[in-house]
């Protein structure tokens, strides 16, 4: 598999877990290939429900942030181990919600 096609792959992969969880696809993604990591940066919608509370108790969201993200990490994981048959070693993820942003990091059991 070419670069092009890998980062292809992943981003397909990516999108279709998130729309998996939430209904709808990415709005824009960026995927780079280093050596043993995989970065995915992506424009995500903020759950209209944790948007609203955002304000009022963002303690409570961050903990409801949290709990998603290592839903998707877990998901994202298996994912590109049974679709792309990628060495998956660990997934890293944070969002920031201000600005709609996740960076996901995608390390490697081997250098691509």
């Amino acid at each position: 598999m070419t670069g092009i096609d890998l980062k292809q792959e992943v981003m397909r992969v990516n999108n279709n877990v998130n729309i998996t969880m939430f209904g709808t696809g990415l709005r824009k993604q960026r995927v780079s290939i280093t050596e043993d990591k995989i970065v995915i940066s992506a424009d995500h919608k903020r759950i209209p429900a944790l948007a609203a509370l955002d304000g009022i108790d963002r303690t409570t969201t961050r903990f409801v942030d949290v709990a998603i993200l290592d839903e998707y990490k877990r998901r994202l994981k298996k994912e590109l181990i049974e679709q792309i048959k990628l060495p998956v070693k660990s997934v890293l993820k944070d969002y920031d919600p201000e600005h709609e942003l996740a960076i996901t990091v995608i390390v490697l059991t081997a250098p691509m």
